[in-house]
């Protein structure tokens, strides 16, 4: 969700109606993310795992139902395990997160998110056969770094696809320099994400995620790449209206 605040959030130089577009795709984003909190989905991800010297430690597949705010948010259906790799743990903290449930809109104020970047709408594209506009973004210099989430706002860049409906089809983001964790001495040295719908549904659809990331602390270094397939949205038996 930090993701889609980052591109709805409307800021200037672009024009009026992508502004208007982009305020219309937070607030379809703040509804998803209520949706998810009483829904459930299918995840099947593969996953490879490398050193800090760049050797192939393992790779594994797994098929998972996914819960997002529970207190049980992922439960592996099938695991499968070659070598070493640190695989998702199904354990949650439901009740945290709903003790500090911040909106979108709140999110993106608190942090500046409109001032923060710099927007640039570049066109429009197809996915998953809709028109989505192309909508860049990338960090203004010398901003205000309050906390954790400022600084790592500051180091981040991408694009995202905004379709004519408001919704996030497609989003790509990569960091731009090493972060340094709220961990003394660890730091994320890469980061990669990429997102897109496939087939539109009811809540969300088929999608693929894939996620590359890179970090290293003084007792260890890894490399882990994701490739994420999720589907089968649907609401969770036995959630609250």
């Amino acid at each position: 969700m930090l993701l889609v605040t980052i591109v709805a959030a409307r800021a200037e130089p672009i024009d009026a109606e992508t502004g208007r577009m982009l305020e219309r795709a937070l607030q379809e984003a703040e509804n998803f993310r209520k949706q998810m909190q009483t829904s459930e989905y299918e995840a099947r991800m593969r996953v490879q795992e490398w050193d800090g010297r760049g050797r192939l430690r393992g790779t594994a597949k797994a098929h998972a139902i996914m819960r997002p705010g529970d207190a049980r948010p992922m439960t592996f259906l099938s695991r499968e395990v070659q070598g070493k790799v640190r695989l998702p743990e199904g354990k949650g903290e439901g009740t945290k997160e709903q003790e500090k449930d911040t909106s979108l809109q709140e999110f993106a104020r608190e942090h500046r998110i409109s001032e923060r970047f710099e927007f640039a709408a570049e066109g429009f594209d197809e996915i998953a056969g809709q028109r989505a506009r192309r909508v860049s973004f990338k960090p203004r210099p010398n901003q205000p770094e309050k906390n954790t989430a400022d600084r790592f706002l500051d180091t981040i860049s991408g694009t995202a696809w905004v379709s004519d409906e408001n919704k996030l089809v497609k989003f790509e983001l990569r960091l731009l320099r090493p972060f340094q964790l709220f961990w003394i001495f660890a730091v994320l040295k890469e980061l990669s994400i990429q997102y897109e719908l496939i087939t539109p549904g009811e809540i969300l659809g088929h999608s693929k995620l894939q996620v590359l990331f890179a970090l290293t602390t003084p007792i260890y270094s890894i490399r882990q790449w994701h490739d994420v397939d999720l589907d089968k949205f649907r609401r969770r038996e036995g959630a609250a209206l």
